[in-house]
Protein backbone atom coordinates (compact mmCIF):
# COMPACT_ATOMS: atom_id res chain seq x y z
CA UNK A 1 0.00 0.00 0.00
CA UNK A 2 1.29 3.42 -0.93
CA UNK A 3 2.23 5.57 2.05
CA UNK A 4 1.19 9.20 1.79
CA UNK A 5 1.94 12.31 3.80
CA UNK A 6 0.22 15.67 4.20
CA UNK A 7 2.34 18.47 5.69
CA UNK A 8 0.59 21.74 6.46
CA UNK A 9 2.92 24.53 7.48
CA UNK A 10 2.86 28.18 8.42
CA UNK A 11 2.88 30.46 11.42
CA UNK A 12 -0.45 30.10 13.26
CA UNK A 13 0.15 33.50 14.92
CA UNK A 14 0.47 35.45 11.66
CA UNK A 15 -3.10 35.41 10.39
CA UNK A 16 -3.50 33.69 7.04
CA UNK A 17 0.12 32.51 7.08
CA UNK A 18 -1.13 29.83 9.47
CA UNK A 19 -3.67 28.33 7.06
CA UNK A 20 -1.43 25.37 6.20
CA UNK A 21 -0.88 24.60 9.88
CA UNK A 22 -4.59 24.94 10.72
CA UNK A 23 -5.67 22.97 7.64
CA UNK A 24 -3.38 20.09 8.63
CA UNK A 25 -4.68 20.07 12.20
CA UNK A 26 -8.28 19.97 10.98
CA UNK A 27 -7.60 17.48 8.17
CA UNK A 28 -5.96 15.12 10.66
CA UNK A 29 -9.28 14.85 12.53
CA UNK A 30 -11.09 14.13 9.23
CA UNK A 31 -8.57 11.62 7.88
CA UNK A 32 -9.65 7.98 8.18
CA UNK A 33 -7.03 6.50 5.87
CA UNK A 34 -4.28 4.63 7.75
CA UNK A 35 -1.97 5.07 4.75
CA UNK A 36 -2.06 8.87 5.20
CA UNK A 37 0.00 10.61 7.88
CA UNK A 38 -0.79 14.27 8.58
CA UNK A 39 1.69 16.71 10.13
CA UNK A 40 1.18 20.35 11.17
CA UNK A 41 4.39 22.39 11.42
CA UNK A 42 5.18 26.06 11.90
CA UNK A 43 7.97 25.71 9.36
CA UNK A 44 9.62 23.04 7.26
CA UNK A 45 12.70 21.65 8.97
CA UNK A 46 15.58 19.54 7.62
CA UNK A 47 14.57 16.67 9.93
CA UNK A 48 11.45 16.19 7.80
CA UNK A 49 13.62 14.95 4.91
CA UNK A 50 13.79 11.49 6.47
CA UNK A 51 10.01 11.35 6.96
CA UNK A 52 9.43 12.54 3.39
CA UNK A 53 11.85 9.94 2.00
CA UNK A 54 9.78 7.11 3.48
CA UNK A 55 6.52 7.94 1.67
CA UNK A 56 5.40 7.56 -1.92
CA UNK A 57 3.38 10.78 -2.19
CA UNK A 58 3.42 14.03 -0.23
CA UNK A 59 1.06 17.01 -0.24
CA UNK A 60 2.33 20.27 1.21
CA UNK A 61 -0.25 22.87 2.28
CA UNK A 62 0.74 26.52 2.66
CA UNK A 63 -0.46 30.09 2.30
CA UNK A 64 0.26 32.12 -0.80
CA UNK A 65 0.78 35.85 -0.81
CA UNK A 66 -1.84 38.02 -2.50
CA UNK A 67 -1.28 38.50 -6.19
CA UNK A 68 -3.46 37.74 -9.15
CA UNK A 69 -5.69 35.37 -7.16
CA UNK A 70 -8.40 36.54 -4.79
CA UNK A 71 -8.05 35.78 -1.06
CA UNK A 72 -9.17 32.22 -0.39
CA UNK A 73 -8.28 30.92 -3.87
CA UNK A 74 -7.02 27.34 -3.73
CA UNK A 75 -4.36 26.24 -6.21
CA UNK A 76 -2.43 22.99 -6.62
CA UNK A 77 0.78 22.37 -8.50
CA UNK A 78 3.26 19.57 -8.89
CA UNK A 79 6.63 19.95 -7.23
CA UNK A 80 10.08 18.83 -8.30
CA UNK A 81 13.12 18.47 -6.05
CA UNK A 82 15.27 21.58 -6.28
CA UNK A 83 18.24 22.50 -4.13
CA UNK A 84 18.55 26.22 -3.54
CA UNK A 85 21.69 28.11 -4.45
CA UNK A 86 22.36 28.53 -0.73
CA UNK A 87 22.32 24.76 -0.23
CA UNK A 88 19.82 22.31 1.15
CA UNK A 89 19.65 23.69 4.66
CA UNK A 90 18.98 27.38 4.66
CA UNK A 91 16.75 29.35 7.03
CA UNK A 92 13.74 29.11 4.74
CA UNK A 93 13.31 25.53 3.62
CA UNK A 94 10.90 25.17 0.70
CA UNK A 95 8.94 22.03 -0.22
CA UNK A 96 11.14 21.63 -3.33
CA UNK A 97 14.30 21.86 -1.22
CA UNK A 98 12.90 19.35 1.27
CA UNK A 99 12.24 16.92 -1.60
CA UNK A 100 15.83 17.45 -2.79
CA UNK A 101 17.14 16.82 0.72
CA UNK A 102 15.20 13.53 0.88
CA UNK A 103 16.75 12.48 -2.43
CA UNK A 104 20.31 13.51 -1.53
CA UNK A 105 20.33 12.27 2.06
CA UNK A 106 18.14 9.17 1.81
CA UNK A 107 18.24 8.27 -1.88
CA UNK A 108 14.48 8.51 -2.28
CA UNK A 109 12.13 11.30 -3.25
CA UNK A 110 8.35 10.94 -3.45
CA UNK A 111 6.06 12.69 -5.87
CA UNK A 112 5.11 16.03 -4.34
CA UNK A 113 2.25 18.45 -4.72
CA UNK A 114 1.66 21.88 -3.21
CA UNK A 115 -1.80 23.11 -2.28
CA UNK A 116 -1.67 26.85 -1.72
CA UNK A 117 -4.36 29.17 -0.40
CA UNK A 118 -4.13 32.85 -1.22
CA UNK A 119 -4.05 34.82 2.01
CA UNK A 120 -5.32 38.27 2.80
CA UNK A 121 -4.08 39.15 6.30
CA UNK A 122 -0.55 38.25 7.41
CA UNK A 123 -0.50 40.47 10.51
CA UNK A 124 -0.21 39.27 14.08
CA UNK A 125 -3.34 37.23 14.74
CA UNK A 126 -4.30 33.66 15.51
CA UNK A 127 -7.40 33.97 13.31
CA UNK A 128 -7.72 33.31 9.60
CA UNK A 129 -9.38 35.98 7.48
CA UNK A 130 -13.02 35.21 6.57
CA UNK A 131 -12.14 34.42 2.93
CA UNK A 132 -9.37 32.00 3.89
CA UNK A 133 -11.44 30.36 6.62
CA UNK A 134 -14.29 29.85 4.15
CA UNK A 135 -11.85 28.18 1.73
CA UNK A 136 -10.92 25.34 4.12
CA UNK A 137 -13.59 22.91 2.80
CA UNK A 138 -12.14 23.47 -0.70
CA UNK A 139 -8.65 22.81 0.66
CA UNK A 140 -9.77 19.51 2.20
CA UNK A 141 -11.52 18.52 -1.03
CA UNK A 142 -8.38 19.27 -3.06
CA UNK A 143 -6.19 17.24 -0.68
CA UNK A 144 -8.62 14.31 -0.93
CA UNK A 145 -8.59 14.55 -4.75
CA UNK A 146 -4.79 14.49 -4.85
CA UNK A 147 -4.59 11.53 -2.46
CA UNK A 148 -7.24 9.62 -4.43
CA UNK A 149 -5.41 10.35 -7.68
CA UNK A 150 -2.16 9.03 -6.18
CA UNK A 151 -3.95 5.87 -5.05
CA UNK A 152 -5.45 5.49 -8.52
CA UNK A 153 -1.99 5.65 -10.12
CA UNK A 154 -0.76 3.02 -7.65
CA UNK A 155 -3.68 0.73 -8.48
CA UNK A 156 -3.17 1.16 -12.23
CA UNK A 157 0.54 0.38 -11.90
CA UNK A 158 -0.15 -2.69 -9.77
CA UNK A 159 -2.71 -3.96 -12.29
CA UNK A 160 -0.29 -3.32 -15.15
CA UNK A 161 2.48 -5.22 -13.36
CA UNK A 162 0.17 -8.19 -12.78
CA UNK A 163 -0.38 -8.80 -16.51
Amino acid sequence: MEQMLVIGFGNPYRGDDGVGFQAAEQFETLNRDPAVTVLARQELQPELAEVVSKVDFVVFVDAATPGTNAPGAVQARELAPKARDTGLFSHELTPETLLAAAKVLYGRCPQGMLVSITGENFGISSQLSPAVSAALPNVFARIRELLASAKGRELAMAQGAGR
